[in-house]
């Protein structure tokens, strides 16, 4: 019996089922950037289609880069779902929650959400609000890591030495060695997804193939998958 899945949409995003808990994960974007992959109109009527994605019970992005978030198709979420609970690291909504300073935690229910400000990889964008997610629910724990620094010592500080069940890591962490290294060393998942890969019309400086060659340079997690297809299913114990 699966513990959750995970329903990619593009880039990074998509919606986990977490027990009873719905979370869409920096799943809203339409702006499409060289080299990589967004929500194409069709996607979108997709994505409205896919029972994976119905009636979230919390909405977070990461940050609001045009890649990880869409003002215009989260308020359009929040029209059609206005039951879930938004978490955004910049004021869009009133009625949001924001996440502010270094630390914070929150509760739906039985889930458990542990935010913690992260660097986003590259020193441009040093001052760009960004977090970290480690959910909790029944003692299975999801870390979701948006676009931070590879290797960043800081998770470090929101696992808190806890066990994470599954990891969602943007796909340098597993092609370079540094990455690698962190995640045998600092998080040790069970089960690891990689992201951030375009889908093939996209992929013109050749990241997939980069992926799934690295697939076997990290002994330290025997489960290691790559999201590479829209609306793609990933079931973990």
């Amino acid at each position: 019996m699966s513990h959750c899945t995970f329903t990619f949409s593009a880039n990074t995003g998509g919606a986990l089922a977490l027990g009873p808990f719905r979370v869409w994960y920096d799943a809203l974007h339409q702006e499409k950037l060289p080299g990589f992959s967004t929500l194409s109109p069709a996607l979108l009527a997709e994505m409205e289609r896919n029972p994976a994605f119905a009636a979230p019970d919390v909405i977070f992005h990461s940050h609001c880069h045009a890649d990880h978030f869409s003002r215009s198709l989260l308020a359009a979420a929040r029209q059609r779902w206005p039951q879930a609970e938004i978490f955004l690291p910049e004021k869009v909504f009133p009625d949001q929650v924001p996440l502010e300073g270094t630390a914070m935690s929150a509760s739906v229910g039985e889930l458990t959400l542990h935010f913690h400000r992260l660097p986003h990889e590259s020193t441009q964008y040093i001052h760009v609000p960004h977090y970290g997610c480690l959910l909790e629910w029944q003692g299975y724990r999801v870390l979701l890591t948006g676009d931070c620094t590879v290797g960043c010592s800081a998770l470090a500080e929101l696992t808190g030495g806890k066990s994470v069940d599954l990891a969602l890591l943007d796909f340098p962490w597993l092609t370079l060695p540094r990455g690698r290294e962190a995640i045998a060393d600092l998080i040790r998942p069970r089960h690891l997804l990689i992201g951030h890969l375009p889908f093939p019309e996209d992929d013109r400086w050749g990241y997939r193939l980069a992926a799934q060659r690295a697939l076997g340079k990290l002994p330290a997690v025997a489960d290691i998958r790559l999201l590479l297809e829209p609306f793609q299913t990933e079931s973990f114990d």
